[in-house]
């Protein structure tokens, strides 16, 4: 959860042009303040996929925060 809608957007694009496709789900599916990432994980992606979409993520959070 990231909060801000404008914020989640943001990340959301940034990741998708690294080729990680991950949803911005912000109000009004969810609670106003309460935007977040939803991430699609299957058995055909790799720990080292899974490992370096977070690491983005993390990346893009302590980066616009």
């Amino acid at each position: 959860i990231l909060g801000e809608s404008k914020l989640c957007v943001s990340i959301a694009k940034k990741l998708r042009e690294h080729g990680f496709w991950v949803g911005a789900i912000r109000p009004p599916t969810v609670p106003k303040n309460t935007a977040r990432l939803r991430l699609a994980l299957s058995s055909e992606h790799s720990e080292l996929q899974i490992s370096e979409c977070l690491t983005l993520i993390k990346t893009l959070i302590n980066n616009t925060v």
